[in-house]
């Protein structure tokens, strides 16, 4: 993997790239050396699955704890039956810190507002941090100075801090910085915010970087810091192959009218936007607003394989905008489709850019869960070890061939199979490109169960296969003897008189205990 670089107190995101070559599902388990400045953003306990023959990137975060190579490398390492282990190498460089981008905070003449500057030591050294209120120029021209504060008569910014130095910060602690605001008259001010930091035992910061081995730094600075920009405004989560629409709310501070675009920092990277978003008459507008009032806004996606996934998916548009007169803040509420065709979990900024001037980024996590099963298929058995299956067709759903994979989700029973595992689904209007599912039994005595999956780039078919026993139908035979027959024989009934019949008897008959005895005395 390539050597990443990162700036002291962020972090930066890369990609793991694996590729499965095989015919079979990778069911991966993830292990991580160094977890304190390497971080995969998937759940540990859950292993990675990937599909066969296909791609699957696990993004992984950076976050540099000193300066230089030091203790920046990691092992992650993939455990799996069938490659046993996938191991990535991974090294970083933590950089000097530079200027942040500006944080912004307004407020009416006469009256002051307030904005929390979260600062985090990266490092795993105790620290003693100096807040320092100034201006850009005495930064750039007076870098090295050691203290310095706007104290002058004119100062709209305050830190309301009881100590401004020597504060003490242990590893990985946060310091929240109060700053205060009061302008007295309507026009822009800027100031700038820096926090120096040295090691509590009073040790030099060493940069071990191979071309400047030789700078030795006494301190370290962060000016222009802002809050984070990793803490989502909106969760925007609904289920795969559904629609949500869902309204999302925006706050815009700093937005001083008739201002012009010449007070944008230089430390903000404007993206234009989107033509097709510009906003104009249909936006329900309060009053407060001038004509130069007009906003560009756009999605922006990580990378150009996460806005291929998701750009179609995504809709956005202004609704209503408002200005809070006792405050400035201006308040823009859009309405956001989301309709996903296949689970994902990205996220994405929404950048707002003003056309006199000014642009804010808040970032928007979009999440897509498991789907419904599109279908059940039943598959009834022909016997035990043998085969029998089903055959349905699929089409792409756009004008052209897509490729996919097909593959059942771990659990399944292995006494399903499905071919081809891989190939081109064809395009809309035509017949459609033939999967088979076949069903191998080798025993009765329990549930065939089986979740199919079919994946391309953009979408993802999901299917329930049960297996059943074969059906059986009891044996038929005709009767031996009929019962019904159409004519039956009458006979002549004749009545015995058993009382004159046994008057005549003479002995006892075979029945007695005495046989052949006379029934009748003789005397002598």
């Amino acid at each position: 993997m390539p050597e990443v670089e990162c700036e002291l107190g962020k972090w930066v995101r890369q990609y793991i790239p694996l590729v499965n070559p095989t015919h079979e599902i990778l069911e991966l388990k993830p292990l991580n050396s160094n977890p304190g400045h390497f971080s995969m953003e998937i759940d540990g306990k859950t292993h990675l699955i990937v599909p066969p023959h296909s791609t699957a990137e696990v993004p992984v975060q950076f976050c540099p704890s000193s300066l230089g190579r030091t203790n920046h490398t990691a092992r992650i390492t993939f455990i799996c039956p069938q490659l046993k282990e996938w191991v990535f190498f991974l090294s970083g460089v933590g950089l000097i810190p530079q200027p942040m981008e500006p944080a912004s905070v307004s407020s009416c003449i006469g009256h002051h507002s307030s904005i929390i500057i979260n600062f985090k030591n990266p490092t795993y050294e105790d620290l003693m941090v100096d807040v320092i209120l100034t201006d850009q120029e005495h930064v750039m021209h007076h870098p090295n100075a050691s203290v310095s504060h706007n104290s002058s008569k004119d100062s709209v910014f305050w830190l309301p801090l009881k100590e401004k130095q020597g504060i003490f910060l242990p590893p990985k602690s946060k310091l929240d910085i109060p700053v205060l605001f009061a302008p007295y008259s309507m026009k822009l001010y800027e100031a700038v915010l820096v926090v120096k930091v040295v090691k509590a035992d009073n040790g030099n910061w060493s940069y071990d970087d191979a071309i400047e081995l030789s700078k030795i730094l006494t301190r370290l600075e962060w000016p222009f810091y802002s809050l984070s920009d990793n803490v989502f405004i909106s969760v925007v989560c609904c289920q795969a192959r559904s629609r949500l629409e869902e309204r999302v709310e925006v706050l815009l501070t700093g937005v001083v009218p008739g201002a012009s675009g010449a007070h944008i920092s230089q430390d903000s990277v404007i993206v234009p936007p989107s033509k097709s978003n510009t906003i104009y008459d249909g936006v329900q507008v309060t009053e407060g607003f001038s004509t130069a009032d007009e906003f560009l806004y756009d999605i922006e996606f990580e990378s150009e394989t996460v806005k291929s996934q998701l750009k179609s998916a995504i809709a956005i548009n202004l609704v209503k905008k408002e200005r809070d007169f006792k405050t400035g803040i201006v308040t823009l509420i859009f309405n956001i489709v989301f309709a996903p065709c296949k689970p994902i979990r990205n996220p994405a900024t929404l950048v707002v850019q003003r056309s006199a001037g000014g642009i804010w980024k808040f970032p928007i996590l979009f999440i897509a869960t498991e789907p419904e099963v599109d279908d059940v298929i039943n598959i009834e058995a022909v016997g035990l070890n043998k085969e029998s299956g089903i055959r349905f067709r699929l089409t792409s759903q756009t004008r052209y061939p897509d490729p996919y994979t097909a593959y059942f989700l771990p659990g399944s029973d292995p006494d399903f199979v499905v071919w081809p595992q891989a190939g081109e689904l064809l395009p809309l209007d035509t017949a459609g490109t033939c999967i088979t599912v076949g069903f191998k039994p080798s025993m009765y005595s329990k549930k065939h169960k089986a979740t199919l999956v079919i994946q391309t780039a953009t979408m993802q078919w999901m299917y329930e296969i049960n297996g059943l026993p074969p059906q059986t139908v009891p044996p038929t035979s005709s009767a031996k003897v009929d019962c019904h027959r159409p004519f039956m024989r009458s006979a002549t009934v004749q009545q015995r008189n058993y009382v004159r019949e046994n008057m005549k008897l003479l002995s006892t008959g075979v029945s007695s205990t005495i046989k052949g005895a006379p029934l009748m005395l003789r005397g002598k």
